[in-house]
């Protein structure tokens, strides 16, 4: 009788139930090569910002020893300059690639990569991205 309860606590949405029950990692955190959970230290991982893909430095540094200097994902060209980059982000900005739009928001906040530090701005592309689906817009 007691698990029938618990699924009808389940099905009814009782948030106590839910958090005794534990919850996995989404696939959002995993490492698109090899789809290990990415580590929450932000220092075990890099942002890339040809395919705006979170990669552990594990297959990051796999890919060092390979002799692929390029994207471990995408393959594309790492680029050198902080323009470089923002060319690369603007190009996803303007295909609509949320993660994209949300990394443009966070250079503006902060007056990253030569950009001049807008804040305006930076709440309008997070305004942007929390409509898109990105969860870390809506705290920035």
């Amino acid at each position: 009788q007691s698990s029938r309860r618990c699924e009808e606590c389940v099905a009814a949405g009782n948030q106590l139930v839910l958090m005794k029950k534990g919850r996995t990692r989404s696939e959002e955190d995993d490492c698109p090569i090899c789809q290990l959970p990415v580590p929450l230290d932000i220092k075990q991982s890099e942002m890339r910002p040809c395919c705006m893909k979170l990669v552990c430095l594990g297959c990051a540094l796999a890919a060092d020893k390979r002799g692929m200097w390029d994207c471990p994902f995408c393959r594309t060209l790492t680029p050198k300059t902080d323009s470089q980059i923002l060319v690369m982000v603007r190009k996803r900005v303007s295909a609509g690639d949320p993660e994209a739009i949300y990394f443009l928001g966070s250079r503006y906040e902060f007056g990253l990569y030569g950009l001049v530090k807008d804040v305006t701005r930076a709440v309008e592309l997070y305004e942007r991205t929390a409509e898109l689906g990105v969860k870390e817009a809506h705290y920035n």
